[in-house]
């Protein structure tokens, strides 16, 4: 057989970046986790796993503390859009990808089964007719409190969410949150 007759057979690989953006806390982690449960063979990129070393975040000029919510600086932006680039190219997360969200302490934010099973067919049919037309569906959820900052990262989502949450609620969210870990606080 052919190189070429080979390639012709391969399905073509369509990469689907769901961005999901909303402050800390507004639940962007736990729908990216539902959806994929719903979405076949979907995974999630975290924007919080590019952040830099802890000590290269840079300080506040007024409070003169490490700046979190500095989009320059709390993101490592370069490696963002190269895992972005790959993932778009070949349908998979980077192997030196390391995630720390499971150190994260996961809240279950309970769906009815019901509900999760017909979303569950919908998108295995979706899947079905791709498959059947020759091309492999990989969806990838990219959440971020900073995400719609940087234009390359902005300009790769396919699908674009905005988590919208009363002040409030997110302040009740951050104030019953129990540590959370980033890449930041590793050596990358």
């Amino acid at each position: 057989m052919a190189l070429d007759e080979r390639d012709e057979k391969q399905p073509k690989l369509r990469v689907i970046f769901v961005g999901i953006g909303g402050a800390t806390c507004s639940g962007k982690t736990t729908l990216a986790k539902h959806l994929r449960n719903i979405l076949p063979g979907s995974v999630i990129l975290h924007q919080d796993d590019f952040a830099p070393p802890q000590e290269l975040i840079p300080i506040h000029p007024e409070y003169n503390v490490q700046d979190w919510d500095s989009a320059e600086g709390a993101i490592d932006w370069p490696r963002m859009t190269k895992a972005l680039q790959h993932i778009k190219a070949t349908g998979i997360i980077p192997p030196e990808h390391y995630s720390h969200d499971h150190l994260n302490e996961q809240k279950e934010v309970p769906v009815e089964q019901e509900r999760l099973d017909r979303w569950r067919k919908v998108f295995s049919r979706i899947q079905q007719k791709h498959e059947a037309a020759g091309e492999k569906l990989v969806w990838v959820m990219v959440d971020g409190f900073l995400l719609y900052w940087h234009k390359e990262v902005v300009d790769s989502l396919d699908v674009r969410v905005l988590l919208r949450v009363p002040h409030d609620v997110l302040k009740h969210r951050r104030h019953e949150r129990h540590g959370y870990h980033t890449a930041g606080m590793y050596s990358v």
